[in-house]
């Protein structure tokens, strides 16, 4: 038997699970563990016992996970940013307690950060903008003038923000990801449910690095004070520019489905309504508006065709194509979905490029441990779960309707049936356990919703050059997106006709990008809620001329 590339990979994996489950092993322990894997690696590898060789590499990759999600899981629960926001926290309580002020349960203080932007804000219907920050500097906003610098107090750290206010809208170009921004913001621990059975919210948002939620009370105390790097730069010209020339394009014929649109090229769903959210959902197709492995297997096979067109086949052009993947895969922002589908196109690239061949297996096998290397904690996101999961049904039934004695052009729908058949029956457990709804409509809206996807992106991505010779010409261009994206919510709504092919045994917040994000973002809308609501109370009107004359803001 040949060791090949699952065992080192299951193994991680394997490992990892059982590091988030157990984060408190001790370290004698796995030291123990990975000495004895090691010396019975190498008596199996002298008498030549390649399954022992392989069950031993398998047992140290365990224990190397277990190790690495050890580490990830106290820096991500445990942050400096938030011990930080602890101790300001039980200051403010205590001067609370001294004035008769009656405080919620929960700690909270008003604070000056400085962090970098990790995503574009983008208000959302409600008129406020969420803006999530990698945390370099934070302090209390009584000193923050005395040196807002990273350098004299650093922290790490995740925080989510909610800006609210009229002026959201006006300074939204100004928020891109990767730009250097400083914002006074009454931050808090994130809502958490400590009800038996119900999953702690506070720890799923720490494992995607989100330590604290936060309120803004306007737009102007958020201020940038630094430009991101060069592609960070070029990055968000290019979403802006796309998120404009679908919007004039495609947006006269339906702004619901210039929101479809703008999911499906950029990743950007806040133009999205929630009722179509809800729709995709009920239906099982969702998928089609996430950026995965279909719109990256459409953008690599529109690369391929190009240069097959210009008679260029060669090494270059595999690579070409492989950095290219690896650029849009930058611009949209990544995810669980984006960075498994460019991952796996790029081992294909550069495998063609030097004429090596393998299984999609293994791409996928490499896909995960390089994944899980760089984030230990992804083995627990719904996210990957679900993307790897079905990628996993797809291929092992890939090729289960070609031996099938029928005719040609049944073989595709057939294969794309099964290939659905076999994507709803291991993702079950999952879908139930994370977002309490079971569908089996997907298998027969997938017909449809899948060629409409395309159809949309297609045209989409055909809008967004022409914009810039003709804008008339892109808007007849639009009309052919806009058939797609509204042909696949119209699809969705024939889940109405068959109720009983979408079981929701529980109400299920909407979900985003790469389908659990938006779980996620859901929560950290309702985290802040409350204090937002309250804020815009009772806090002074800084967009007011009258700011001035006004009391100063309380903690």
């Amino acid at each position: 038997m040949r060791v090949t590339l699952a065992f080192p990979v299951i193994g991680l994996l394997i490992g990892a699970g059982i590091g988030l489950q157990w984060p408190e092993c001790p370290a004698a322990l796995l030291v123990v563990l990975a000495f004895g894997w090691t010396l019975c690696g190498l008596h199996a590898w002298r008498v030549q016992h390649e399954r022992a060789v392989a069950v031993c590499v398998s047992g140290v990759c365990a224990v190397a996970g277990i190790a690495l999600c050890e580490r990830a899981w106290q820096q991500a629960w445990r942050p400096t940013v938030r011990l930080v926001f602890e101790d300001a926290a039980r200051d403010a309580r205590r001067e609370a307690l001294r004035a008769g002020r009656v405080l919620p349960e929960d700690g909270s203080a008003s604070m000056v950060v400085v962090g970098t932007l990790r995503s574009d804000g983008m208000v959302g219907a409600s008129g406020s903008a969420s803006l999530a920050i990698d945390t370099e500097w934070m302090g209390r906003v009584a000193n923050a003038g005395s040196g807002a610098d990273a350098a004299s107090n650093p922290v790490e750290g995740g925080i989510t923000l909610t800006v609210v206010g009229a002026l959201a809208k006006e300074h939204e170009s100004q928020w891109r990801a990767g730009r250097r921004i400083r914002a006074t913001a009454d931050l808090r621990r994130p809502a958490r449910y400590l009800d038996p059975g119900v999953p702690d919210q506070e720890r799923l948002l720490a494992r995607r690095g989100t330590s604290l939620v936060g309120v803004v009370k306007s737009a102007a105390l958020v201020d940038v004070i630094a430009r991101g790097s060069l592609a960070d730069e070029w990055a968000a010209r290019i979403r802006d520019y796309t998120r404009r020339a679908v919007s004039e394009s495609v947006g006269p014929w339906s702004p619901r489905a210039a929101g479809i649109v703008t999911a499906i090229l950029v990743g950007d769903r806040t133009g999205l309504e929630d009722e179509v959210e809800r729709r995709l959902q009920e239906s099982g197709t969702y998928h089609v508006i996430a950026i995965s492995g279909g719109n990256i297997a459409i953008l690599a096979g529109l690369t391929v065709t190009a240069f097959r067109v210009g008679g260029l086949l060669g090494r270059i052009a595999m690579l070409t194509a492989a950095v290219g993947l690896v650029a849009y895969g930058f611009l949209v922002g990544g995810g669980a979905s984006v960075n498994r589908a460019v991952l796996m196109a790029v081992v294909y690239f550069v495998g063609r490029a030097w004429d090596l061949r393998g299984p999609p297996y293994q791409a996928l096998l490499l896909a995960a441990g390089v994944l899980t290397l760089k984030d230990p904690l992804s083995v627990a996101d719904p996210a990957t779960l679900l993307t790897f999961g079905a990628t996993a049904a797809i291929i092992s039934t890939s090729r289960m309707a070609g031996p099938v004695m029928m005719p040609e052009r049944l073989r595709p729908p057939v294969a794309m049936l099964v290939a659905s058949a076999s994507t709803e029956a291991l993702l079950l457990p999952v879908s139930a356990a994370i977002f309490g709804r079971v569908t089996f409509a997907g298998l027969v809206l997938n017909f449809g919703a899948i060629p409409l996807m395309a159809l949309a992106q297609l045209a989409g991505m055909a809008v967004v050059p022409t914009y810039a010779a003709s804008p008339l010409l892109a808007r007849v261009i639009g009309w052919t997106a806009f058939l797609g994206a509204e042909g696949l919510v119209r699809t969705a709504n024939l889940v109405r006709l068959a109720p009983w092919s979408s079981i929701s045994p529980s109400v299920v917040a909407p979900v985003g990008r790469d389908v659990a994000p938006r779980l996620l973002e859901g929560q950290l809308a309702r985290s802040s809620a409350v204090l937002a609501s309250t804020a815009a109370r009772s806090a002074p009107n800084r967009e007011s001329p009258n700011f001035l004359t006004r009391s100063g803001v309380r903690p």
